[in-house]
């Protein structure tokens, strides 16, 4: 029995923890659905914030929810929540991905948080892995909470469309596959993206790459807007080795290839 089993104030039978909001699957028990998620949410910030020195709000905005009243729509959700991962670029193996319970279904965890047992009284998991590993259909979608509307980011990009220009610069799909490219090929392909358009958050978020190797990555742009706004600008040993990978056409290979 997993620890979702045990008698308490709801029920989780699935979660999916992003980068600025979380997806639960939950049963009420004995309290409403406000207070059970004043519960958790409180209770992780006041974990988080002490754990990475931080203050203020971590999550987005004010949970949504939404009935869930047959065994289909039930499974709807499970995928849809399982699947987030994969539609933020994150990997391109959910079972890959730590922060979720999909792993807990599939054994990664001896002692899962989650009610997995009670899905897996009704449904094999080779069922639901197919299920789950099948992306849904947009028609499925349309339905459920927030899933036709991709916040932009400040410089006007939504995720998808943030992908698909990084995409096309190297090839990389999501952030693991960007983080195994070559650190100078990194560089160019930030540098790239920014003239496109990308802010420096937006590309350290999806990409994984820290803040300020992304800046120094994009120092070029940064400087050509900073000559404009008459501010004055004094490059660094690091920005001069940086430009050396560059060429007005295309990335030129350094020696420690």
């Amino acid at each position: 029995m997993g620890v979702g089993e045990v008698s308490r104030h709801c029920y989780i039978y699935a979660w999916c923890l992003m980068g600025n909001h979380v997806h639960l699957l939950i049963k009420e028990n004995d309290e409403p659905i406000g207070d059970v998620m004043k519960r958790i949410s409180s209770s992780y910030v006041y974990y988080y914030n002490h754990k990475y020195d931080r203050i203020g709000h971590l999550f987005q905005e004010r949970f949504k929810s939404q009935t869930c009243d047959s065994w289909d729509y039930f499974l709807t959700l499970l995928r849809y929540i399982h699947q987030n991962p994969l539609k933020a670029h994150l990997l391109n193996n959910l079972i890959d991905y730590e922060w979720s319970s999909w792993r807990e279904y599939n054994g990664k965890h001896p002692q899962p948080f989650s009610s997995v047992d009670t899905v897996l009284g009704r449904i094999t998991i080779e069922e639901l892995a197919e299920l789950v590993n099948t992306p849904l259909k947009a028609s499925a979608e349309r339905e459920l909470i927030d899933a036709d509307v991709q916040p932009r980011s400040r410089d006007g990009f939504t995720d998808e469309e943030a992908w698909q220009i990084l995409t096309s610069l190297c090839g990389a799909t999501n952030a693991t596959e960007f983080q195994f490219l070559p650190r100078p090929q990194q560089k160019h392909v930030l540098y790239m993206a920014h003239e496109e358009g990308l802010g420096p958050r937006t590309l350290s978020r999806l990409t994984g790459v820290t803040y300020s190797v992304v800046q120094k990555a994009t120092s070029a742009a940064n400087e050509c807007n900073r000559h404009h706004s008459q501010m004055v600008y004094e490059t660094t040993p690091e920005d001069e080795e940086y430009m050396t990978y560059l060429s007005p056409d295309e990335f030129v290979k350094y020696p420690e290839f």
